[in-house]
């Protein structure tokens, strides 16, 4: 029972802290060189409720599944699993969680510039996402808490 708590402290933690105040600052970033808006608190607002579903995403049903885990155990897969989490949903999602986030605030349609600039925002988020967050081993880091 005592290890089922701290498994979803962990979880949620990783949520939060990563998941939500990561992604938040991406959005915010992206949404500041994307579009001349000035970033208030209706901005910040906007971009924390878009950034909420997408962090339980991330890490509920991506970071979570079984098959995941299944296909890190086949060595070979092991590299095309680590390009699949940061290429699909590290760059892909955050590209989309940001636009829409910009969609929400600014009311202007999407252009081409727009999503080279939101890319070239995700990449190093996707980055820290994948090589940092998911690959260090938060458990052990959390059970001295």
């Amino acid at each position: 029972m005592k290890k089922l708590m701290r498994k979803r402290l962990e979880v949620f933690l990783e949520f939060l802290i990563f998941g939500v105040i990561i992604g938040l600052v991406e959005n915010i970033i992206a949404l500041h060189f994307a579009s001349d808006v000035v970033i208030n608190f209706r901005a910040v607002l906007i971009a924390f409720l878009v950034v909420v579903p997408f962090a339980g995403l991330g890490e509920l049903i991506v970071d979570q599944t079984r098959i995941i885990s299944r296909i890190n155990k086949i060595k070979r897969f092991h590299k095309l699993n680590v390009f699949l989490e940061f290429f699909i949903f590290g760059v892909v999602m955050g590209v989309v969680e940001d636009l829409i986030v910009i969609g929400l605030v600014t009311g202007e349609p999407i252009t081409l510039e727009v999503i080279g600039i939101v890319t070239l925002v995700t990449l190093p988020f996707a980055i820290l996402g994948e090589l940092v967050v998911d690959r260090k081993d938060w458990a052990r880091l959390f059970r001295k808490i």
